[in-house]
């Protein structure tokens, strides 16, 4: 399998995600093709010399995308970048997947142009794994690609999400819950009435609307929501857990007790914080494109993007696209 890899995008590129996807092609025995700056690049692997060999190709380009283009400029004037390169090679069958931590819109605008969707899909949205306090994680979609939607297109992410959710972890009619500020039909904006009318109308294993507090209980497999609320939801909650241990390193360390304290805890709270860690899930998908594009956090690091291509791998062996197609035949 090749995994084509944005080298250019993200806080920490190259580096960073040479890194991580040098120790993905070792453990997994993937082909990484890192799509960039070919001087940039080869200066990077320049230092894997030593150790267990690894398969990768270098594809070079000219251009580099920032957080700061517009996605429909992109599309015009950045047709020689190394986001916009490494999602040709997909969709001209020399990959089977891509990996960027590069601008999210970015890649959402040309994985769609590209790539194409999937008949019969409204709008792609992007589905992520989100801990919970026990079962395992759940998932949630849309969590930024589609503000704006219709109470169809939700009903869609649902259904996108129990396919993912059941491909992950064999489950055959996963639970689907939308998220809303209150357990009550009635309850929330007409947009998210309409849609309870529909969930509970047209989805398998619709179990009603879910609260915050209760998705975090892991109430539902699948929570969905329009892409608006699903990006304020995942960030507050990523920001929420690096603010607490911010607040708890603080404390253990302003008094001799807190110190103590603190070494006693060191291992349980390591350990959850490696649960809350988003690197540790690695990327995300865009479902309802035809082919594998896995959207990574801007700030990714060497784990992350590890783990993004780990993802890539599994789906792409599962067969994904093709389950995903099956939805709409």
């Amino acid at each position: 399998m090749k995994v084509a890899v944005d080298a250019m995008g993200g806080d920490y590129a190259p580096h960073e995600i040479i890194k991580g996807a040098v120790e993905a092609a070792r453990e997994f025995g993937v082909t990484v093709v890192f799509v960039g700056d070919q001087v940039a690049i080869n200066l990077e692997l320049s230092q894997y010399g030593q150790g267990q060999p690894f398969s990768y190709e270098v594809v070079p380009t000219t251009q580099v995308i920032t957080f700061h283009d517009h996605p429909s400029e992109v599309l015009r004037t950045r047709k020689d970048s190394s986001l916009y390169r490494a999602i040709q090679l997909v969709a001209e069958n020399k990959c089977q997947a891509i990996v960027s931590a590069g601008s999210t819109g970015a890649q959402m605008a040309i994985s769609i142009f590209v790539l194409g969707r999937i008949r019969g899909v409204l709008r792609p949205g992007l589905i992520t794994a989100v801990p919970s306090v026990s079962d395992g994680p759940f998932y949630f979609i849309d969590t930024g690609a589609v503000a704006d939607c219709a109470p169809e297109n939700i009903l869609q992410f649902a259904r996108m999400g129990q396919v993912y959710y059941r491909l992950i972890t064999g489950k055959e009619t996963p639970t689907v819950g939308l998220l809303n500020i209150g357990e009550e039909a009635e309850k929330g904006s007409r947009q998210v009435i309409e849609t309870h009318k529909l969930l509970a109308a047209r989805s398998p294993g619709f179990i009603g609307n879910v609260e915050p507090k209760e998705a975090f209980r892991h109430a539902a497999d699948v929570v969905v929501s329009d892409g608006f609320t699903g990006n304020i939801f995942i960030k507050t909650m990523e920001s929420t857990a690096e603010t607490l241990f911010d607040l708890m390193k603080t404390a253990l360390g302003s008094s001799i007790k807190g110190k103590v304290g603190g070494a006693l805890a060191h291992s349980n709270l390591r350990l959850v914080k490696q649960k809350l860690d988003y690197s540790q899930y690695g990327g995300v998908p865009l479902l309802g494109v035809k082919g594998i594009s896995i959207v990574c956090h801007g700030r990714s690091d060497a784990v992350a993007i590890y783990h993004a291509i780990r993802v890539a791998r599994n789906v792409s062996d599962e067969g994904l696209v093709t389950k995903l197609e099956a939805l709409w035949k």
